[in-house]
């Protein structure tokens, strides 16, 4: 089946086929790979894509899927054909784009990189947390703007709060 997938505003088209169960052959944008995709529980997903193993926290919202990877929460908006016509007729969704970043575990916010209305690049550092006497440097996955700051360097926060929250970067 083909989708249009769109992660932090990027856009890749998929086509997925079953093999057997929990084993499927996806092609985005042209590039085939084999993955093995199992939840073992209610809002994680387990995936082995080309010999490397990724988890994931999972669950719907009202705009698509709200991905947890590393520490970094993507908003995931995965359009078959069907939402794809009802989409152009005005009648499916907004496409947000957004990307919300956050620290899977409690920790101290060091530094935040950025400002209010900066637009971002793939892989640019967002903001710093200590956990477990560890910095961890957040990353945007992709370009954006920052749309909101929610932390302050020293502020402590709890695992799963959101940090920063980069929206679509217009006319992209």
């Amino acid at each position: 089946m083909a989708y249009e997938v769109s992660v932090g505003g990027a856009r890749v088209q998929a086509e997925i086929t079953e093999l057997e169960e929990g084993r499927y052959e996806v092609t985005l944008d042209g590039h085939k790979s084999i993955i093995d995709a199992r939840f073992p529980e209610q809002g994680v997903l387990h995936l082995i894509r080309d010999g490397e193993a990724f988890e994931f926290d999972h669950s719907p919202t009202a705009d698509g899927h709200e991905v947890t990877l590393y520490g970094t929460r993507y908003l995931v908006d995965v359009i078959d054909e069907r939402r794809k016509v009802l989409r152009s007729l005005g009648r499916g969704g907004a496409d947000s784009g957004s990307q919300v970043l956050s620290t899977s575990m409690p920790g101290k916010v060091v530094a935040v990189l950025v400002e209010l209305g900066e637009v971002v690049e793939e892989d640019q550092g967002i903001v710093v947390v200590e956990a477990m006497k560890m910095e961890n440097e957040l990353k945007a996955s992709g370009p954006g703007v920052v749309r909101e700051i929610a932390v302050a360097p020293g502020d402590a926060v709890e695992g799963g709060a959101t940090l920063v929250v980069l929206g679509p970067v217009e006319g992209a």
